[in-house]
């Protein structure tokens, strides 16, 4: 950090969450159904305390099977299971998620493998930088990038207001990256 400066999107008076768990707002996920449908099994790998998953539940798709999993246990869905090293038994139509920024990549490609059709990740825009990371995305599936046309403002650990009682507020761009794995083409650019 340059003195007197502070770098966009991080905060000069609070350290980061730790095991970097910022919730997704509920009007995220509700935003990304109103573009996007799924059918058939679900596994939401990084579940935290269910943002996404009761979302996806209240519109619905509780009945087409939900499957919650998270490396911490904050009592919901199944606690101690470290998605990037767990053996699953079966794939999943859809993977939907709010993984670890420092983990975007890995998550992505281990969903790859995972899912029978789409995966569905919330994340920083940020995330189409870096060589490594644009390199991985220009071979992948990656249908659609949904930018968020308002600012969203993930949960610091899972909490909607922070310690004065008041929403987060970020500096920070969020968009949902959605890969089929049918597609083709060049990555889509949308607005939600």
């Amino acid at each position: 950090m340059i003195k007197g400066h502070q770098i966009a999107g991080l905060s000069k008076d609070r350290e980061r969450v730790e095991n970097d768990f910022y919730a997704t707002p509920q009007i995220s996920t509700e935003a990304l159904l109103k573009v996007e449908k799924f059918n058939y099994s679900i596994l939401e790998p990084a579940c935290g305390q269910g943002h996404i998953s009761k979302v996806l539940i209240d519109n619905g798709y509780h009945e087409i099977g939900i499957n919650s999993c998270d490396l911490i246990d904050r009592g919901y869905g199944e606690g101690s299971i470290d998605f990037l090293k767990h053996k699953f038994n079966n794939k999943y139509n859809t993977i939907i998620t709010n993984p670890p920024f420092n983990l975007f990549q890995e998550f992505a490609e281990k969903a790859l493998e995972l899912s029978n059709h789409k995966v569905i990740m919330f994340g920083k825009l940020q995330a189409l930088e870096g060589f490594k990371r644009a390199s991985f995305m220009e071979k992948s599936p990656l249908k659609n990038v949904y930018v968020f046309k308002k600012r969203q403002n993930p949960l610091r650990n899972g909490n909607p207001l922070d310690e004065k009682g008041k929403p987060w507020a970020s500096t920070m761009a969020f968009a949902w990256f959605v890969w089929d794995k049918t597609y083709t083409g060049k990555p889509m650019i949308n607005w939600i």
